[in-house]
């Protein structure tokens, strides 16, 4: 959790950092002293809350939210104004009306501060999914679309060439040209298939299923993905809970998963895939905005090199690669959002350089799509 907060005044930013300290100790806290470096502050830190004095000198609270709220980069922070008992009703309306989130009046009640700074972490972490579940939505549109034409004209050349080829003897030096395309198209069609799984306009057939027995059976498949170099271990629970899901998206997902691992480790590693039963409780389903009912936790842990903070919020955005041009096409994890995102569950990661990636997932167990 990051906070900024913009003050004038050196005693009240002292106070703030007082109780974050002795309530939220593993908040990230920075402090500006003036609309003006707030802003620039706020550009580059990226907090999750922005606490904000409505009276400072030079730039006040009004014109910092002005802009704050018309900066993509930092317009959908959440503000909390910190205010004076003096502080008329009409300028609280017009804060609100300007962008502010809430109101918090000195002195400041330290539990009050931090449930609002919690509020608003809730708050900020469901309009992020609501604007990734529609980004995803509206490049699925077109990928769909664009997809069934790509695969017609896919189908006519793979249905020529592999004629040609049938009447083209394996010395005739057009034969391994022929071969070539055709190897081209399958490649093509692998893609098409990705774009509709993506866009979720593929048949969806689901089965109830063992995961734990599934992703076993997939276990030399992986393997053969990885590589050499890389150990697989599978961990599970004796009898994991059954989960209504579809089996080929279920291996669609723990194939890209352990290709993104893969890669991530080119010298070598360990690669880890755990299946455990889980019940949530109230906090957990707030903060990953699931009901409470029984899940199966999927885990799925390297030792590679790690994700970048800054990307790490972007891993899930179809077409985001960090990889060199013509290595990936940037649908793989996003392909794994939405398979998630299908079945119900919900997919986090924690990573940091040099010490690996952890992707968990939650699928509900005995519910239907």
């Amino acid at each position: 959790m990051k906070i900024l907060a913009i003050d004038d005044s050196a005693l009240n930013l002292v106070i703030v950092k007082r109780i974050l300290e002795e309530h939220l100790p593993d908040a990230q806290f920075e402090t500006a002293d003036s609309g003006t470096a707030g802003i620039e502050l706020a550009r580059i830190f990226q907090p999750d809350t922005i606490l904000l004095d409505l009276q400072m000198p030079v730039m006040d609270g009004f014109e910092t939210i002005r802009h704050l709220k018309k900066d993509p980069v930092t317009a959908f922070i959440p503000v909390i104004i910190i205010t004076a008992a003096s502080v008329a009703s009409k300028d609280r309306v017009k804060a609100l009306e300007m962008g502010a989130d809430a109101f918090l009046q000195k002195p400041i009640s330290s539990h009050e501060l931090v449930a609002h700074i919690k509020v608003m972490l809730r708050i900020k972490k469901a309009e992020e999914r609501l604007r990734h579940s529609h980004k995803l939505e509206a490049i699925g549109v077109l990928a769909g679309g664009v997809a069934h034409d790509f695969n017609n004209i896919m189908t006519i050349i793979k249905g020529y060439s592999t004629m040609l080829l049938m009447d083209t003897p394996p010395d005739n030096p057009n034969h391994e040209s022929l071969q070539m395309i055709i190897d081209a198209v399958n490649r093509a069609s692998d893609l098409t298939q990705s774009l509709l799984t993506f866009s979720r306009k593929q048949e969806n057939i689901v089965l109830k299923e063992d995961l734990s027995e599934l992703i076993r059976n997939f276990e030399k498949f992986i393997n053969r993905i990885i590589g050499d170099n890389i150990t697989l271990e599978l961990i599970s629970d004796k009898e994991t809970l059954p989960v209504t899901v579809n089996r080929n998206m279920i291996e669609q997902m723990l194939m890209n998963l352990s290709i993104n691992a893969r890669d991530a480790m080119p010298e070598g590693g360990s690669l880890k895939i755990s299946m455990t039963n889980a019940l949530i409780d109230n906090k957990m389903a707030s903060s990953l905005q699931l009901s409470l009912e029984p899940y199966v936790r999927i885990e799925v842990t390297d030792n590679g090199c790690g994700i970048p903070e800054e990307h790490q919020s972007k891993i899930f955005d179809p077409f985001f690669t960090t990889k060199e041009i013509g290595k990936g096409s940037g649908l793989g994890l996003s392909m794994v959002y939405g398979i998630v995102q299908q079945h119900n569950g919900t997919i986090t990661v924690t990573s940091k350089p040099g010490s690996g990636t952890t992707f968990t997932i939650y699928l509900p167990a005995n519910s239907s799509i």
